[in-house]
């Protein structure tokens, strides 16, 4: 059963219509993300969670799936249960899309209360790692973003000791998705161990090598870091430096997700590396790895 709560007072009447607004009937297959992609919607530059609000004013998930059912009419759940999605079924079926003359108003990004921080960070990380038969050794360099705070982020490095069958080399870059950490020094000296394989075959950032349940739940955050077009942690750095709307855009994202991707802010820090090898390379391995990391601010400016 979706995750709903009717907000006491109604942030919007039921018989809600945003100003300067034209009316979109749903269909099976389209999303808060799909719907952001419209032209008139890209034109005023409004992210998933803007239109959430555009249409209900509120951008918390359970007060939007309460929208959902008591607004459009929606009675179709996502597969883990816990949010709306839309279908032809639905009826009305009627949520609102902006008309692009001009921006409509939207609220600024509120300073998340403790109740809604997620304490997570994405980020870009660069990889070396070499196997020689049963012993091997990995280094990853990054830079992640915080999904709470607008300017604040970690350069991140760990090394991480391998064990067990494998040879070769391989290089590339990887997606960083770190959970439950607030600040650096919950993170700086963390140690984690876990099963990994490696296939780096050449070329593929189009193809995430691996992540699996993982890589399928943080799609809509991969996605957002993939469009930002930074791939290296440099990059990724400068870019959200020079233009702090993605950085806001991520920030948006993840608040929009974050019953879906099931984040933990209280739960022990956890790093999740999902690999997309592009610097070429050769290696197939197999093998057990214990990461220790280092971690530090870099706030941008």
């Amino acid at each position: 059963m979706p995750i709903t709560h009717e907000p006491k007072p109604l942030p919007s009447p039921i018989d809600y219509v945003p100003n300067q607004s034209t009316p979109y009937r749903v269909k099976s297959g389209d999303s808060w993300w799909t719907l952001a992609e419209q032209p008139q919607v890209r034109a005023v530059a409004m992210s998933a969670l803007d239109l959430c609000y555009f249409n209900f004013k509120t951008r918390r998930p359970p007060e939007i799936n309460w929208y959902l059912r008591n607004k459009v009419g929606c009675r179709t759940a996502t597969k883990d249960g816990k949010n709306y999605t839309f279908s032809a079924s639905d009826y009305p079926g009627v949520i609102y899309l902006p008309i692009p003359a001009s921006k409509p108003p939207v609220n600024e990004y509120p300073q998340p209360d403790p109740s809604d921080r997620t304490n997570a960070w994405i980020g870009v990380g660069g990889k070396a790692g070499t196997q020689f038969i049963v012993v091997g050794i990995e280094t990853l360099v990054g830079y992640v973003a915080s999904l709470d705070d607008l300017g604040k982020g970690m350069a991140i490095g760990a090394s991480i000791n391998r064990l067990g069958p494998g040879f070769g080399a391989s290089g590339g870059f990887c997606i960083i998705y770190i959970t439950g950490v607030k600040n650096p020094s919950q993170l700086n000296g963390h140690q984690q161990g876990d099963w990994d394989a490696n296939l780096a075959l050449g070329p593929k950032w189009s193809n995430i090598a691996k992540g699996g349940k993982n890589a399928t739940k943080l799609k809509p955050l991969i996605d957002a870091v993939r469009r930002l077009g930074a791939t290296t942690p440099g990059g990724l750095k400068t870019l959200l430096k020079k233009n702090p709307d993605k950085w806001l855009d991520l920030i948006k994202t993840a608040r929009t997700t974050k019953e879906f991707i099931g984040i933990d802010p209280n739960g022990d820090p956890n790093v999740l590396l999902i690999d997309v090898p592009i610097s070429g390379g050769a290696e197939v391995s197999v093998f057990f790895g214990v990461a220790n990391y280092d971690a530090m601010w870099d706030f941008t400016e």
